[in-house]
């Protein structure tokens, strides 16, 4: 979707975007990298890095953020930004920022990492740390409970059409961020007779609208960021 704007000044980068909802994917398959470029050119940057933060990063960066959220706009601003050569051709970039959802609430810290192609300008593999705080646990059957795992159970029937697969839940923890509540937990995917594998989950719920504006899956053993220990979600 297209990136309405890009304001990127000293130490930060913002954008408004229009987003969709993603889910998650196979830990083996590449996930499937967004293209974004900016509107206006950064002046300055402060910037952490062994290389300098150029527009077409930020912008790259900012739109795979925002791309993660099922809502009309998403402000993301940018603070720290490391960038480090993983290759010849491709960059590691890591750092931190906040974003705000409607453009009213609260805003939410994050961490990210991705990785950032020179040649194509495009992220891939990105990863999403959302910050509020530590989590209390959600019980089993409760309300929210019950939304979140339709919610991921539809996701798997989405990807997964040709074969069976079932979600059981773990460990679920919440967390109010202002109107929202951020949820991180971990469970099970049963793929029948192809076996099971661990799997952590993410959610942002929107307690005043009733709907989710994030839900993400991540199968594998474990991410960059652990959601169960850190109580912060990754993508």
């Amino acid at each position: 979707m297209p990136l309405r704007s890009t304001l990127l000044s000293v130490g930060t980068f913002a954008a408004l975007a229009t987003t969709s909802l993603v889910a998650g994917h196979r830990p083996q398959a590449m996930a499937a990298p967004l293209v974004a470029r900016p509107t206006a050119a950064a002046p300055t940057a402060r910037v952490e890095a062994r290389e300098q933060v150029d527009d077409a990063i930020a912008a790259a960066v900012i739109g795979s953020i925002t791309r993660q959220f099922d809502t009309s706009d998403v402000v993301v601003q940018l603070g720290t930004v490391h960038v480090r050569p993983a290759s010849i051709q491709d960059r590691q970039v890591t750092g931190d920022g906040r974003l705000r959802i409607d453009g009213q609430g609260d805003w939410i810290p994050f961490r990210f990492a991705a990785m950032y192609d020179t040649a194509s300008t495009e992220v891939t593999y990105p990863q999403l740390e959302l910050g509020g705080g530590a989590g209390k646990t959600v019980a089993a059957g409760s309300s929210l409970a019950t939304s979140l795992d339709q919610q991921i159970t539809k996701a798997l029937h989405d990807e997964f059409q040709s074969q069976p697969v079932k979600w059981t839940p773990n460990a679920v923890k919440a967390t109010d961020v202002g109107r929202f509540v951020r949820i991180d937990g971990a469970g099970l995917v049963d793929f029948g007779a192809e076996g099971s594998t661990p799997a952590q989950v993410q959610g942002l719920y929107d307690a005043k609208a009733h709907r989710w504006v994030r839900v993400h899956y991540e199968l594998g053993p474990g991410s960059e960021w652990s959601a169960t220990t850190s109580g912060i979600a990754s993508l």
